[in-house]
C-alpha cells in the first residue's frame, strides 16, 4: 500500500481520522478521569470529600460549612432540650404530688358517690408512708415496690370514676413514676390538676367540698377555672423541652439528606468529568512507511 505523507499523518491525529493498523479503544483509566463510586462513597461518608476528589473546590467548602453547621446545630439544640427536660422533671417532683393526687381521689370519689349515686367498686387508695416523692434518686428497692403498688390503687379507682358533666370515665391512667408518659400527662390533661401544689382546697374547713373538687369543671369561654397556674407553666416548659429534641431529631434527618445529595453531587461530577474525556491507541505510518504507535486524547469541551 502507498505510505501515508506527513500531511495525512497531521491531518489524521488533528481531525481524528487515523486509519490505524490495530486501532484498539484503552480499557484503563486515562489521567484526569474520575472513580464514580469512589467520589459517591466519599462524599457520602463526610461531604465535601466527594467534592474534594473531583478538584470542585467551591464545592467542598460549602458541603463542609454546611455539615459543620447541621452538626453544630443538632447539638446545640439537643442539649438545650435535654437542659429544659431536667427542669421540668425537677419542677415535677417538687411541685406534683402523686400523694395529694390520690387524696384528691379518695375525696372524688366520695363526691361523686354523695352527689351523682356513683356505684364506685375500688377501694380507697392507701397512702403510703416513707416514700420521698421529691427524692426519687434517693429510693430503695422497697421504696420502688412500695410506689408501683401505690400506683396500682390509683389506676384501679381512675378505672371506676368519671367526670360529673359529661358521665364519661377518665380517658387516661397515672403511668409509672418516672416513665416519659408519667411527665407529660401530669401537664397535659386536667384529671391531673389537682396534684399540683398550688391547686384549690376541693374541701372546705367545715368539711364540704367546694368547686375545686371537679378540675374538668367548665367555666366561661370553655375555660377551666379551678386548674392552677402551675399546671400551665409546666406544661409550657415540657413542650418547650420537646420542641427542642424535636427539632435536634429533624436536623438529624438533614444530616443524612445532606450526605446523600453530597454523594449523588460527586458522582454526577465524576461522570460527566470523565464522558468528557476518552483515549485511544492504535499505530499508524511515518513517511518513509515504518509502523509506529499512535496515541489520542479526546476532551470534549
Amino acid at each position: 500500500e502507498k505510505p501515508y505523507t506527513a500531511a495525512s499523518i497531521r491531518a489524521s491525529l488533528l481531525h481524528d481520522t487515523v486509519t490505524p493498523l490495530g486501532t484498539r479503544q484503552d480499557t484503563s483509566p486515562a489521567s484526569g478521569m474520575r472513580s464514580i463510586p469512589l467520589a459517591f462513597g466519599l462524599s457520602a461518608l463526610v461531604p465535601g470529600l466527594g467534592q474534594m476528589y473531583n478538584r470542585q473546590w467551591g464545592k467542598a467548602i460549602a458541603a463542609v460549612a454546611l455539615e459543620a453547621a447541621v452538626v453544630t446545630g443538632y447539638f446545640v439544640l439537643r442539649n438545650r432540650g435535654l437542659d429544659a427536660e431536667d427542669v421540668f422533671k425537677d419542677d415535677a417532683h417538687l411541685n406534683w404530688s402523686p400523694i395529694r393526687y390520690a387524696r384528691w381521689l379518695n375525696d372524688y370519689t366520695e363526691f361523686l358517690v354523695q352527689d351523682h349515686g356513683a356505684n364506685i367498686s375500688a377501694p380507697s387508695i392507701t397512702i403510703p408512708t416513707g416514700i420521698n416523692f421529691e427524692r426519687p434518686d434517693a429510693w430503695t428497692s422497697a421504696n420502688r415496690q412500695s410506689a408501683a403498688a401505690f400506683f396500682e390503687q390509683i389506676r384501679r379507682v381512675e378505672r371506676d370514676v368519671f367526670h360529673p358533666e359529661t358521665r364519661a370515665v377518665f380517658s387516661h391512667q397515672l403511668p409509672g413514676f418516672g416513665e416519659q408518659q408519667y411527665y407529660e400527662l401530669i401537664g397535659k390533661y386536667f384529671q391531673f390538676a389537682p396534684g399540683w401544689t398550688d391547686y384549690p382546697a376541693w374541701e372546705s374547713d367545715s368539711g364540704e367540698f367546694t368547686v375545686a373538687i371537679d378540675p374538668e369543671m367548665t367555666g366561661e369561654g370553655g375555660s377551666k377555672p379551678n386548674v392552677s397556674n402551675k399546671f400551665y407553666a409546666y406544661a409550657r416548659d415540657h413542650a418547650h423541652s420537646q420542641d427542642l429534641l424535636r427539632q435536634a431529631s429533624r436536623l438529624s434527618l438533614l444530616l443524612i439528606v445532606n450526605h446523600l445529595i453530597a454523594g449523588i453531587d460527586a458522582a454526577v461530577s465524576a461522570k460527566l468529568h470523565t464522558d468528557r474525556i476518552s483515549t485511544q491507541l492504535g499505530f499508524s505510518y511515518t513517511p518513509t512507511g515504518e509502523t509506529v504507535p499512535v496515541a489520542a486524547l479526546r476532551i470534549r469541551l
